[in-house]
């Protein structure tokens, strides 16, 4: 059931947020969304540069604009528990192009600023992610 609306909340969108569709983090991870302006609410999905078992993650959203864009998405993990490299789920919040990891235990003290998809990026062992 919540596989199904997701994949209905995953159907239309593109704003402001830099007029970006897809961005990477600092360690390569890339979220493709797509965004509701009506509604606010992002969606689409995060491709994992970390080696984790699930390559493709399930990613939703919401954004304001308010002093910027400040927004908050949350990636999926589609194996949950089983998945033996990555976490179940995380968020990433910030004012764009900011960004901050967030866990189901708190804060990660990782904070990036996203890049266009396809940038170069120096992975850092330390930085944590979805690996995490």
């Amino acid at each position: 059931m919540y596989r199904i609306l997701l994949a209905c909340i995953l159907v239309s969108l593109m704003v402001n947020i830099g007029q970006a569709k897809c961005v990477q983090d600092q360690v390569g991870n890339q979220y493709e969304f797509y965004v509701d302006p009506a509604h606010h609410y992002l969606y689409g999905e995060m491709r994992s540069a970390q080696g984790c078992d699930a390559p493709v993650w399930y990613l939703i959203g919401a954004w304001v604009p308010a002093g910027g864009t400040k927004y908050e998405l949350t990636a999926s993990n589609p194996l949950g528990d089983a998945d033996t490299h990555c976490v179940p789920v995380y968020k990433i919040k910030g004012l764009y192009p900011n960004g901050a990891w967030y866990y189901t235990e708190g804060y990660g003290d990782q904070e990036f600023q996203f890049v266009p998809c396809g940038s170069v990026v120096e992975g850092d062992s330390e930085a944590g992610g979805a690996l995490k």
